[in-house]
């Protein structure tokens, strides 16, 4: 089993933070050392901000923001508000749909060969 990081005497809001900000760059494609640069600091600060030792500090949430594009309500906890996510939830939707569609379509070809079949 993975060993469980040690958040004991860590802000929960780090934490936090810290995990949703790795989702995001492990979702966008981005590596640590590109965060880091991007940000302007060490990847050591850049670890300690995503294991929640240290608290994103303002000029690194309006590079995240304004720069990565980066949903801070998601960032800070607020999930259900998250561009991000809502898009995730949409391109879901719209190829179960189109799954779904493709799915009747073939029932209603099956449909009129045995139709056609019984005619003959």
């Amino acid at each position: 089993m993975g060993k469980r990081p040690n958040n004991k005497g860590k802000n929960p809001s780090n934490v936090l933070a810290g995990r949703n900000l790795r989702y995001f760059i492990e979702t966008i494609g981005m590596s640590r050392d590109e965060l880091a640069e991007k940000l302007g600091i060490e990847k050591d600060a850049v670890n300690k901000i995503l294991n929640g030792t240290n608290a994103i500090s303002g000029p690194y949430n309006e590079i995240l923001l304004n720069e990565l594009n980066c949903d801070l309500n998601f960032i800070y906890g607020g999930v259900a508000r998250s561009e991000m996510l809502m898009n995730e939830i949409g391109m879901i939707e719209s190829v179960e749909s189109k799954r779904v569609l493709r799915e009747s379509v073939f029932r209603m070809m099956r449909y009129l060969m045995d139709v056609l079949e019984f005619i003959e």
